[in-house]
C-alpha cells in the first residue's frame, strides 16, 4: 500500500503555478535544480515540466463532448442486467448481456425489442 497519495492534476497545476516565478527568475544551474525538485514532486518528465512552465497552466475544457453510444433503452437494459448480477465487473457483464437480457425478458423484468437485443448483444 503506498504511503503517499498521488497528486491530482489540479494540485500539480497549483504547485507548478507557484514554482513558475522561481523558475523564470532563476539562472541555468538553479533552473536545473528546480526541475529536479519538480520532477520528484510531480512525477512528470522534465520536458513536460518545461512545456507546462512555459505555457498556460489553466486547464482547457473539452472542445467536443463524447456522444452516447447507446440509447436510453440499452442503458436501462444494462442497468437491470448489472443489478441482477449484483454489479459484476464490465469484463464479466459484457459477454453475458445478450442471454441475460433474453432471460430477464422471459421473466418479465425487462422489455426487449429486436433492435435493443442487437445493441445489447454486440
Amino acid at each position: 500500500m503506498p504511503t503517499e497519495a498521488k497528486m491530482t492534476i489540479a494540485e500539480r497545476r497549483k504547485y507548478l503555478e507557484r514554482m513558475r516565478l522561481r523558475y523564470v527568475r532563476a539562472k541555468r544551474v538553479a533552473r536545473s535544480q528546480l526541475l529536479d525538485e519538480m520532477e520528484a514532486v510531480t512525477e512528470l518528465h522534465r520536458k513536460s515540466l518545461i512545456r507546462l512552465l512555459q505555457g498556460d497552466l489553466t486547464r482547457q475544457p473539452r472542445r467536443r463532448q463524447r456522444a452516447r453510444r447507446y440509447g436510453a433503452g440499452a442503458a436501462d437494459a444494462v442497468r437491470v442486467s448489472a443489478e441482477s448480477l449484483d454489479y459484476v465487473c464490465a469484463e464479466r457483464l459484457t459477454p453475458n448481456l445478450g442471454w441475460l437480457a433474453q432471460h430477464l425478458a422471459t421473466h418479465g423484468e425487462l422489455t426487449l425489442t429486436d433492435p435493443l437485443l442487437v445493441q445489447v448483444s454486440s
